[in-house]
């Protein structure tokens, strides 16, 4: 789509909203998408880099003393399930690394 005797806004980075906590009790992980977009809508690749917002940050959720806990793993201990690259963390021996320790909390249990 061309602009009418001028140049096309540049294209900008657009964030989502932040998902849920990846814990139920004090600190985790949250998530959202960020997007490259040119002013059509259109997915762009011309976005400065430096400029990407974060797309995960850490989150802290009051513990609830209503919640279940499971004694066995109290902290509940799971992978992330918007993070698909467990399996190479623990293949490339990440998971002493306290970042993905707890994003793939499972992946890396007894390792």
């Amino acid at each position: 789509m061309r602009c009418n005797l001028q140049r096309c806004p540049p294209p900008l980075w657009v964030a989502g909203p932040w998902g849920e906590c990846s814990a139920r009790c004090g600190l985790g992980q949250e998530m959202r998408s960020v997007q490259c977009l040119a002013h059509t809508g259109q997915p762009s690749n011309e976005c400065l880099e430096h400029q990407r917002p974060a797309a995960m940050q850490q989150c802290k959720s009051k513990c609830d003393p209503s919640l279940p806990i499971d004694t066995e793993n109290p902290e509940e201990c799971k992978d992330v399930s918007t993070v698909a690259y467990c399996p190479l963390v623990l293949r490339f021996k990440f998971c002493n690394r306290p970042y993905f320790r707890q994003m793939c909390c499972r992946t890396c249990q007894g390792h």
